[in-house]
């Protein structure tokens, strides 16, 4: 008489994510406290991993370098979202893209980016510390301008494909004025010297935007006539 077979025991690869994905969130928020307190050249990785509470080969097991612990950091700041999407994959971005009011798609974009800023700007300030003795930090922050201008230029080919851009307004030109504008730089200036609170800054640069990019309303109308 044959023994009867065991069952088979598929295994659960979901729980291991999960658990990698909950080890890899809590190095990355142990990093920016790190960061935040004792700039990057003082941090360590075993500073890191100390108070992530991990190995010290798993901080190298996910990230490589503490280059690659900021790199990722950043692009966990700049998504806001669980694992890190692209900035345009994210739900607030895929708002703003949807809109089809131009006032109302600088408005939506505008809430977005205060969003983005809020978690980003305390360690990018950081990187900019760095990056003046860090030639691998510097270049990390080139590739991150370059990733700024390339989201934004969405933006501006956004408010061109609905027809609201200034006329002889180029998509190149309108990103690059956005890209100035709403920069983090602008942001900080206006917040700390200026102390403008954050509701007048929004205003600001809604309406700063909408001047200095969209072509007045009754123009708008003609031109979706024609």
């Amino acid at each position: 008489m044959r023994k009867p077979k065991k069952p088979v025991r598929t295994y659960d690869g979901s729980r291991r994510r999960q658990r990698a994905e909950q080890t890899r969130e809590r190095i990355l928020e142990a990093a920016r406290g790190r960061f935040a307190e004792r700039g990057y050249a003082e941090t360590t990785i075993e500073m890191i991993a100390a108070a992530a509470d991990v190995a010290l080969p798993t901080v190298y097991a996910v990230f490589r370098s503490k280059r690659g612990v900021l790199a990722a950091l950043m692009q966990r700041l700049v998504s806001g979202e669980e694992g890190g999407p692209p900035l345009l994959e994210t739900r607030g971005a895929q708002a703003v893209h949807a809109e089809t009011d131009p006032r109302r798609t600088l408005e939506r974009f505008v809430d977005h980016l205060i969003g983005v800023q809020e978690r980003v700007i305390p360690t990018y300030e950081v990187m900019k510390s760095a990056a003046r003795s860090e030639p691998e930090v510097a270049e990390l922050l080139g590739r991150m301008q370059e990733y700024r201008f390339s989201n934004i230029t969405s933006l501006a080919a956004r408010l061109a494909e609905l027809g609201a851009l200034r006329k002889a307004l180029s998509v190149d030109d309108a990103s690059r004025t956005i890209w100035a504008i709403a920069s983090p730089e602008v942001r900080q200036m206006l917040h700390t010297f200026a102390r403008w609170p954050p509701d007048r800054y929004r205003a600001w640069l809604v309406d700063t935007l909408v001047s200095a990019l969209l072509e007045p309303m009754s123009t708008q109308s003609k031109r979706q006539r024609r």
